[in-house]
């Protein structure tokens, strides 16, 4: 790291090697998980849905649900926190997820599952916005303009092309009829193209900011956030690959989506397990076998969930618990909310608690 230095800052939230393979590296993930399904699909596979449940049957079981399980560690298992909202981590969850067995009650699991889309996405650009600031915080001094060009760059950027998915294809069209897999179907809005076309425009300018600035920074001889921009190289990259290169099923889609996301979490969770509680020996690797745990479980159900309506019932309370991860992660790491976070978890050299970083949330975000 020595030669480069003069040109880049390079402080990292952890290591270098730890950030390249947890918050960076592990977006190739996007294009493994891609490669799985089109790999399958020339083999013949993809007319039974033989290629959509192995792809999505790996990503759920190794990755998604095990980062939902991993949320726990932090409501539950930290005391400072399970005794902040003592009410939802009790009474709350339970009543959360029998929630769950509503849905198809009411016959809106079709609008349900594109809600959750929603907010799903909205939930990964969070976490990457969060990890952004926090490489802000690291490496730059404070600079409200600075702040803003990267956010605007990397969050239009990202909303515009998860739009870019939602356009309707036929002209006043309200809604899109998307296939999840089998009979069950979701039913997503259908957002105008001209939507569509301003968005583009818009992340376009913002990137021609943020490339711009970057330009000025290394002409005035200051050295370069090389973490914020393997970042966003990264995010930027394996989104516009999900959402308008690929061509894939629903359920492709959201692993092809997710898995960054999932590995991002994993790890910095792992980080703030080890730290929080350093007085239990290998914390980070119990949670992680209990995770994987509950992976093969819930991930079991949810599969044999698209082949039988009585799995698809007992895993409606389990799915909901998603729902309680994408909200409760927007307030479990805001750092300015959650000084034993902060201390524990920042307390390192080069992090910089004046910054804007020490709100930056890292869930849903």
């Amino acid at each position: 790291m020595s030669a480069i230095a003069p040109l880049f800052h390079t402080r990292w939230l952890v290591s270098a090697r730890y950030d390249l393979t947890f918050f960076i590296g592990s977006g190739v993930l996007t294009f493994v998980f891609l490669g799985l399904y089109l790999g399958l699909s020339s083999a013949g596979w993809a007319p039974s849905g033989v290629a959509i449940l192995v792809t999505y049957g790996l990503f759920t079981i190794l990755l998604d649900l095990p980062h939902i399980f991993q949320t726990f560690s932090r409501t539950h298992a930290d005391p400072v926190e399970f005794h902040r909202r003592k009410g939802l981590y009790t009474w709350g969850l339970p009543l959360i997820m029998l929630s769950g067995l509503l849905i198809p009650f009411l016959g809106i699991d079709a609008y349900f599952i594109a809600f959750m889309a929603f907010y799903g996405s909205h939930h990964i650009v969070r976490q990457h916005v969060g990890f952004l600031r926090i490489y802000q915080g690291l490496n730059e001094k404070p600079n409200p303009w600075d702040r803003w060009i990267d956010r605007l760059a990397l969050e239009i950027s990202l909303y515009a092309c998860i739009l870019h998915d939602y356009l309707a294809t036929t002209a006043g069209k309200r809604f899109e009829t998307v296939t999840v897999y089998g009979n069950l179907k979701a039913y997503f809005p259908a957002f105008p193209e001209e939507l569509g076309t301003l968005m583009g425009a818009l992340a376009v300018l913002a990137l021609l900011v943020f490339v711009g600035r970057q330009g000025q920074l290394f002409l005035k001889g200051q050295p370069l956030n090389l973490p914020k921009l393997l970042l966003m190289a990264m995010v930027l990259t394996s989104h516009y690959v999900v959402f308008i290169i690929a061509a894939v099923p629903f359920l492709v889609g959201e692993a092809i989506e997710t898995a960054y996301h999932d590995v991002q979490y994993h790890g910095f969770v792992a980080h703030y397990q080890r730290h929080r509680f350093p007085q239990r020996r290998r914390i980070a690797l119990r949670w992680l076998g209990l995770a994987l745990l509950y992976g093969l479980v819930a991930g079991s159900i949810e599969i044999l969930g698209f082949l039988h309506p009585l799995f698809y019932w007992v895993f409606l309370p389990l799915g909901m618990l998603t729902l309680f991860h994408y909200y409760i992660d927007g307030k479990i790491w805001r750092l300015r909310d959650c000084p034993e976070l902060r201390a524990v978890v920042f307390a390192r050299p080069g992090y910089n608690e004046s910054t804007s970083v020490a709100g930056a949330p890292l869930g849903t975000l």
